[in-house]
């Protein structure tokens, strides 16, 4: 990393002005557009505290707790009593015990079995009946990802899950609102082939059954089932990264701003190609839009040529407020010079105090906020493949029924997979990010029915 992207050093602020303006050409363009949703991890992470409190009780006494004096508040805490009335299960108001119990029904088959399930199934939200994140992202597909009459999205799904997706699907599309619009909604695996092997601490293979645990290669593997999309305008966000539907409207708003300044960039790179096509390299045209987008566009002419073919994204960043994962920096680029990335902290060499100081003086954090551009500036299909940055693989901490593993990861999706595409960072506020990536979570104000 060279330095953050910042206001105004690599992140463009929108006035009030600006996002009427680019939700008015992205409402106003007739390109087709899909929401693409990585939804495949089961919630094994999310309930990795819970695992630990089940290993010794009495010594997390206190935030069990603490826990089930706000349990009462979860979207599933209804079907979790039901369970437990079937189960004959003391109430857990009668001591740790039966706290215990009552954990190891939300947890396992027994009971709800929520450390198995992937997070789009479970309820996160309550309205007048629990919803599921996977009912919140066809709420914002119907809004944004829409064409025409046809709301059109897409989740990477495990296949053991798929039958419970599409069955929950087809319970909702048919229910108001959603049945007042068609829908078009596809699934697809993460490809077995790009599994990795998961090591423990002292970099051992990990065994179960007496065969080596393999783990799915990290979203960058989702480059192969983005590249098999076929739309002009991709929204890229987590399964988890979902709030309230009260807050559903600025969510909106700024997808749709993401979009807008997509195609303003994307206008402006066609207008370039045709001078370029002309045999006309004006530089002060390149320098105007190097200005003006605050990139390292090439002067040169095969260079720009070959960098007029890149796929394009808009990333929305947030304040940095502490939350764990990746940013926006500026990086040595071997074609360009420098080029805007978003960074892992797992790809950050932590031994190098440099780097950690740059990491400490970033401003921005990646909430996975993506309206990508996958076709070429003449609409044909770009192959995504030809620019992933092979060399950006990393190793990842993860967590396997409770016990910590370690796992080599491809290229992320939105790093090293993306790392050559034309990129331009947009701040959104941080309303807009609500990710659930434990099960406290749940209980912060976003996600509950009265914030």
């Amino acid at each position: 990393m060279l330095r953050p992207a910042s206001i105004d050093g690599g992140i463009f602020k929108l006035k009030k002005s600006e996002i009427t303006l680019a939700i008015d050409r992205f409402e106003k363009s007739d390109l087709s557009r899909m929401k693409f949703v990585p939804a495949s991890g089961a919630a094994t992470r999310m309930f990795k505290k819970v695992f630990a409190w089940l290993e010794d009780p009495k010594g997390n006494k206190t935030e069990i707790d603490r826990f089930f004096e706000r349990v009462e508040e979860l979207a599933f805490f209804e079907e979790w009593l039901k369970v437990a009335d079937r189960e004959d299960v003391e109430t857990f108001e009668t001591g740790l015990d039966a706290k215990v119990r009552w954990l190891e029904l939300m947890l396992y088959s027994d009971g709800l079995n929520l450390s198995q399930l992937p997070k789009g199934l479970i309820d996160f939200h309550l309205y007048n009946e629990p919803q599921m994140p996977l009912v919140e992202h066809l709420k914002e597909a119907m809004n944004y990802a829409s064409k025409d009459g046809v709301a059109r999205a897409h989740f990477t799904v495990s296949p053991e899950h798929l039958e419970g997706f599409e069955k929950a699907i087809g319970q909702w599309v048919s229910r108001p609102p959603f049945d007042s619009i068609d829908w078009d909604i596809t699934f697809s695996h993460q490809l077995k082939r790009t599994d990795t092997i998961a090591v423990n601490a002292n970099n051992e293979p990990v065994f179960e059954n007496g065969e080596v645990v393999t783990r799915p290669g990290g979203h960058g593997a989702l480059i192969h089932n983005l590249n098999d999309l076929n739309a002009d305008l991709i929204f890229i966000k987590n399964i988890d990264n979902v709030a309230h539907d009260r807050m559903l409207n600025d969510t909106v708003m700024y997808k749709k701003a993401l979009a807008g300044k997509l195609l303003e960039l994307r206008d402006d790179m066609m207008t370039l190609n045709v001078s370029l096509e002309k045999g006309l390299l004006d530089e002060n045209q390149i320098q105007n839009l190097r200005d003006k987008w605050k990139i390292r566009i090439p002067k040169g002419y095969k260079q720009l040529k070959s960098y007029l073919k890149r796929p394009i994204r808009v990333c929305g960043m947030v304040k940095n407020e502490g939350e764990p994962g990746g940013g926006p920096f500026w990086t040595t680029d071997n074609y360009i010079g420098e080029s805007l990335q978003i960074v892992e902290q797992a790809q950050i060499d932590s031994s190098n105090s440099r780097q950690k100081n740059i990491l400490k003086s970033s401003t921005h954090f990646n909430p996975v906020d993506l309206v990508c551009l996958t076709k070429d500036l003449k609409g044909n299909k770009i192959d995504l493949h030809d620019f992933v940055d092979d060399e950006l693989y990393f190793v990842a901490s993860k967590s396997r029924n409770g016990l910590d593993v370690k796992a080599l990861e491809w290229p992320g999706l939105w790093n090293g997979a993306m790392a050559n595409w034309i990129t331009i960072f947009v701040e959104v506020p941080i309303e807009t990010f609500n990710p659930v990536k434990e099960f406290s979570d749940l209980l912060r104000p976003e996600h509950l029915k009265k914030g």
